[in-house]
């Protein structure tokens, strides 16, 4: 079975001490389940320099050929 990605980047802050719950992620992944896209995981795209994840892209895939299109971001 072939599949088909989309990539939504979303910014963490990053920080050691700070509370990323207010980045959006749960809302993306909502958004995209809704129109037929599975979350499949998440790729780190920038860190600070403490080595905490300062952005990540989340990634979505279904079969390719579905009809529906996803969301542009929430």
């Amino acid at each position: 079975m072939r599949y088909e990605y989309r990539y939504e980047s979303v910014e963490t802050g990053g920080g050691f001490f700070f509370d990323n719950a207010d980045c959006g992620h749960r809302a993306i992944i909502d958004a995209y389940a809704r129109d037929g896209w599975r979350f499949a995981g998440f790729v780190p795209t920038r860190f600070s320099s403490y080595g905490g994840i300062k952005a990540l892209d989340l990634v979505f895939e279904r079969p390719a050929g579905d009809a529906g299109e996803a969301s542009d971001a929430v």
